[in-house]
């Protein structure tokens, strides 16, 4: 058989149907100013987490001691006030909610140049956090709400890439700018972000929510169904296969900076390898989640990446040199597609499972997971990996294999068999 025929070729008039019918091209204009405004939110982003610390640290001169116990009592806030205060959003239009909240949260971001004390400092952060918090439930409340539940992952994915291109956007940005002078450098990261959150704000104007269940109704804050066991299940089993996030950030360079035999640069391969496979993979990997059954078998499959990926790891981190930088691109890239996959399983179930005119208090639930992943992953990272090596890699790798082996356990369904079976 010929090979044109085995694996034809697409003619021109082919590629350029396909280039037509590409979902972004082709989505309404409430999709492109999400994404619009997610790339914008984004470059901002990049500009604070890549320089917010030096910038308290060297512009404002807070001690690094204070800068760091700050953000842990912060965080820890969080996790109390998120839930209740996302549950009082639904009491609210979600496209208002968000749009005053881009706007708020740009003046505090810009209020950090007038921080010039520890108590400003402490007060802003606090409030800054508690704000970034609540508009990331919010946020995916109505993206559940406005996008077509055919194509919400995969448009969802491309958001997540555009995210991911912004970060690095705004990371370059302020790298530059500090570089060529940091007089200058320092106060840019607070104007480029808080103005990022007043540019997002005027382009969700365009965003329709009419007729969907963006649109809530006023009710009581605490009243109606609140998460189940089985939807908290999920969110405790999310925390672990979030993991793989400190398994990349903070197990393997530390790892290398232990190791005397370790390529020069290795590090910031390996991220690059990370982040690279994250923008272009992610919207692959995610066009096929278009029901629950398809979202459950994504998470199994993530579980065997992930576990595949340690398991990579852990075996050339026996070797040393070129071998040892070989193997571990190759272990990140196979766990950047398992966290790739695992995060377009994720979009899906914590919508699917909530209800719809309670997804706000339910997603504020589920982002609880992030949150406790940040908070013990670097810990257990630290511990099992950095401690025992290559046999902590295997741990790890059984680790991802019991949890996509508890998968079936959870026997996933949609939203309308879990309300009859319960």
């Amino acid at each position: 058989m010929r090979l044109s025929t085995r694996f034809p070729l697409a003619s021109p008039g082919t590629k350029a149907t396909m280039f037509r019918n590409h979902p972004i091209l082709t989505a309404s204009t409430t999709v492109k100013s999400l994404l619009v405004t997610a790339l914008v939110n984004a470059t901002g982003t990049g500009a604070f987490m890549s320089g917010s610390v030096l910038y308290f640290s060297s512009h404002l001169h807070i001690p690094g001691d204070t800068v760091a116990f700050t953000l842990s009592v912060c965080a820890l806030v969080t996790l109390v006030t998120t839930v209740p205060l996302s549950a009082f959003l639904e009491r609210f239009d979600l496209k208002r909610i968000i749009i005053t909240l881009h706007i708020f949260r740009g003046l505090l971001y810009s209020s950090y140049l007038l921080a010039d004390s520890v108590p400003l400092f402490i007060a802003v952060t606090l409030v800054v956090t508690i704000a970034d918090r609540l508009s990331n439930p919010a946020s995916q409340a109505l993206l559940a709400a406005v996008l077509p539940s055919d194509k919400r992952v995969e448009i969802m994915a491309w958001r997540y890439s555009l995210q991911n291109a912004g970060v690095a956007l705004g990371a370059l940005i302020v790298a530059v700018s500090i570089f060529i002078n940091p007089g200058f450098g320092y106060p840019l990261i607070m104007l480029l972000n808080g103005l990022s959150f007043f540019i997002a704000a005027i382009l969700m104007k365009p965003v329709e929510t009419a007729g969907t269940s963006a649109v809530m109704k006023r009710r009581n804050v605490f009243a109606g169904e609140w998460p189940n066991p089985r939807y908290l299940s999920f969110v405790a089993l999310s925390v672990f296969f979030l993991l793989s996030d400190a398994l990349v950030t903070v197990a393997i360079p530390l790892q290398i900076s232990d190791r005397d035999d370790a390529i020069a640069g290795l590090v910031g391969v390996v991220l690059f390898v990370n982040t690279a496979i994250t923008v272009f993979a992610q919207p692959r990997l995610s066009r096929d989640i278009t029901t629950t059954e398809a979202a459950s078998r994504a998470l199994v499959q993530a579980g065997f990446l992930l576990a595949a990926g340690a398991a990579v790891i852990g075996i050339f981190w026996l070797s040393s040199g070129w071998p040892l930088g070989g193997g571990l691109i190759v272990g990140v890239a196979i766990l950047a597609l398992g966290e790739a996959r695992f995060i377009a399983a994720s979009w899906w179930l914590s919508v699917e499972l909530a209800p719809e005119d309670k997804r706000t208090r339910f997603l504020a639930v589920y982002s609880l997971s992030a949150t406790a992943e940040r908070a013990v992953g670097p810990l257990i990272a630290s511990f099992v990996v950095i401690q025992f090596g290559g046999i902590g890699w295997a741990a790890a790798a059984m680790l991802f294999i019991l949890c996509a082996a508890a998968v079936p356990a959870f026997k996933f369904v949609d939203r309308g068999q879990i309300e009859t079976s319960v």
